[in-house]
């Protein structure tokens, strides 16, 4: 079996496809054969390990260059890793290793992606129409492994980006040579069967320019950077992350206790504590850009200088996208939280979009007279999306010691109890502002994340049931996917706005 895709199993939906025919407790080899300037900053390496191990598979770091092709008679599965096509083509040329991959696609599973992709196919000749430079070898014979007729166009989305002529220069390719490209997004594939099936990231949502692969976004505070749920499963399953609260300056953060459980879910008071902006730009993004996910940013700051210094500190950096946590204390107006008044959240979203070169999402509160009202007055500043609600102010006592249980006395209220409330004010919002809505506050279930969207969220965020349940991101997911099924649903946004109101 082979699948070809764009950029390794880095959709909820590849990874799926793959485990049909990765058999748990197999051998699985990551071949990385590369130009050797790209393999010493091949950071694909340990993202791709994860998504293998992820399948019940023995991964090894495979390379043609140090290791005899012979060996691969040992695995079951290979992945054929991205890179320079013209050098890895003439790799496998090299050192004979064609038989041993044609091998692994008739008994196993073979994984190209990318570079790895295109090798597998008749001819790399297509690479030469937008890419020619890549060609440093001088390679004149650019005849593949031919074990699949298809060809690809990988990254397609993003090689658009780079450059307005790929399109043109890939028709004219399919005319010249009596063929047909395959377009092929971050997140898609083809499945080589007995007749090709592609597969298309099936909820793939759009905020505010940004594509993400799926709906489901991680919540801030909740996932702090991501690594240790790494550990569980690649990142590449959620849509993205929005980061720990990120502040100009480290922050030790409020003195225990700070946290503690409620009927319904949790109360905190953690209080921002945070590496800050510059230890998160030099040690956690590098790391986290690499984990095949949108990385939001979420942004929080003491002064409208803090917030407008973290913005642009982040402007030239590999962020997705800034949230703009605007339920912290505003020193200068005497600790007046700026999300509390309509003036308070444009001035402050006026101010950070003079600054920001991201796309810009204003996290709203929910202790207000009227939320549709703030989402307004974002609206109006420049924001490009508002996620809404944060959390809910309330207060838990000890009855013996007669103190609060959080030394801040009062904390952030989150989890299933917060579901209709959040509903609610998703959907007042949705009926007054254009932007698009992200909705978190209590999803926790796949019937609430439904729910969620026919309120008019286009994307979620998902939160304090991370921590009784890690994997509620992929359940989830999960759970979408055979609701879009069982209702004949093809695109996600369907679901947006769409309740029925009495």
């Amino acid at each position: 079996m082979i699948i070809l895709c764009s950029n390794g199993l880095t959709s909820g939906e590849l990874l799926q496809e793959a485990g049909k025919y990765a058999k748990k407790g197999g051998k699985a080899a990551l071949i990385v054969t590369a130009d050797p300037q790209y393999k010493e900053k091949n950071y694909h390496v340990d993202r791709c390990l994860r998504a293998l191990s992820y399948l019940g598979l023995e991964a090894d770091v495979f390379d043609f260059d140090t290791q005899p092709a012979e060996a691969l008679s040992q695995y079951d599965v290979a992945e054929l890793i991205g890179g320079n096509p013209y050098y890895l083509l003439d790799s496998i040329r090299k050192h004979d290793a064609g038989d041993a991959l044609g091998r692994i696609a008739r008994e196993g599973l073979l994984i190209g992606w990318s570079a790895g992709a295109l090798v597998l196919q008749k001819t790399i000749a297509l690479i030469g129409s937008y890419l020619p430079q890549l060609n440093f070898l001088g390679l004149q014979d650019l005849t593949g492994l031919g074990l699949t007729d298809i060809q690809i166009l990988p990254h397609y989305s993003k090689q658009l980006k780079k450059d307005a002529s790929v399109e043109e220069k890939c028709q004219k390719y399919e005319r010249d040579n009596h063929c047909t490209v395959l377009r092929l997004n971050d997140g898609e594939g083809v499945v080589l069967e007995e007749e090709p099936r592609v597969v298309r990231c099936s909820m793939k949502v759009e905020v505010a320019g940004v594509e993400f692969q799926n709906p489901l976004i991680a919540a801030s505070g909740t996932f702090g950077f991501g690594r240790e749920f790494s550990e569980l499963y690649p990142l590449s399953v959620l849509g993205g992350v929005s980061c720990k609260g990120i502040t100009i300056k480290e922050r030790p953060g409020n003195p225990p206790p700070r946290v503690t459980e409620a009927p319904g879910g949790m109360l905190n008071a953690v209080g921002l504590q945070n590496p800050g902006v510059d230890h998160f730009i030099k040690e956690d993004l590098p790391w986290l850009s690499r984990q095949g996910t949108r990385v939001i940013a979420n942004v929080a700051g003491s002064t409208p200088e803090d917030y407008c210094e973290t913005a642009e500190k982040l402007g030239g950096t590999s962020v997705d996208m800034i949230e703009l946590n605007i339920s912290c204390p505003n020193v200068k107006q005497g600790g007046v939280q700026f999300g509390t008044t309509a003036r308070g959240v444009e001035d402050i979203t006026k101010a950070v979009r003079k600054h920001c070169k991201k796309p810009l999402m204003v996290k709203l509160s929910p202790n207000v007279t009227d939320i549709s009202e703030m989402a307004l007055a974002a609206e109006a500043a420049g924001a490009d999306a508002v996620s809404l609600i944060n959390t809910l102010t309330g207060m838990r006592i000890d009855i013996r010691t007669r103190r609060p249980i959080i030394r801040n006395n009062t904390g952030g209220f989150s989890g299933p109890a917060l579901l209709p409330i959040a509903l609610r004010m998703v959907w007042q919002t949705a009926q007054k502002v254009k932007i698009p809505i992200v909705g978190l506050g209590g999803i926790s279930t796949w019937q609430d994340a439904v729910e969620m969207l026919l309120a008019g969220a286009t994307a979620l965020q998902i939160g304090t049931v991370l921590f009784t349940e890690p994997y509620a991101p992929i359940k989830i997911a999960q759970g979408l996917r055979a609701f879009m099924e069982e209702q004949g649903i093809k695109d996600l946004g369907e679901l947006t706005g769409g309740v029925r109101p009495w």
